[in-house]
């Protein structure tokens, strides 16, 4: 991992952590912070990924796949602007379906790494049951917006702190000969 990225993914996962322990102490004001936050996050990383296509990825092989990914990440990041004057519980819907996304990916690919003999599937199993466990115990206390917003918010720090422990982790490199 070079030294950028590292501090990318510290800064990101700090970052994070910040915006989780304030969901978690102020839920009635974070979750449209959050929102607009992931909003323009993802607008931003589909219009990169859309540039990258057009200047470089589309003479590559599966360069296609950028543009598609460019495309639905732009178009996740202009739902969720569009939601921003939406109630707080569908707010929090959203989050939690994105939660339980990432999850469900992030366990789908830990058991594939498990499969290819990489060292670091435990950590990604590990941190894909995390994002499982958050849904679940928001789907399991769905009636009170406040508490809801509060256990999002710790899913949030500790997806912020597993950001921060990727720093630490040794990565496989793979020799192609």
């Amino acid at each position: 991992m070079t030294r950028i990225r590292k501090v990318t993914n510290f800064l990101l996962g700090s970052f994070m952590v910040i915006m989780g322990l304030a969901l978690f102490f102020q839920p009635e004001d974070g979750v449209e912070a959050i929102m607009g936050i992931l909003s323009i996050v993802l607008i931003i990383i589909g219009i990169r990924l859309l540039i990258q296509y057009f200047t470089m990825a589309k003479h590559m092989v599966g360069g296609k796949s950028t543009l598609y990914l460019g495309l639905i990440v732009l178009d996740f990041g202009m739902v969720s602007a569009s939601m921003m004057n939406e109630s707080r519980f569908y707010i929090m819907m959203y989050l939690i379906g994105a939660h339980a996304f990432a999850g469900v990916i992030g366990l789908l690919k830990s058991l594939e790494e498990r499969r290819y003999g990489v060292s670091s599937w435990k950590f990604k199993m590990l941190y894909a049951l995390g994002n499982l466990v958050v849904v679940l115990a928001c789907l399991f206390f769905i009636r009170t917006t406040t508490t809801l917003v509060q256990i999002y918010g710790i899913g949030l720090s500790l997806t912020g702190l597993a950001q921060i422990a990727t720093i630490f982790r040794k990565i496989d490199v793979v020799y192609v000969q």
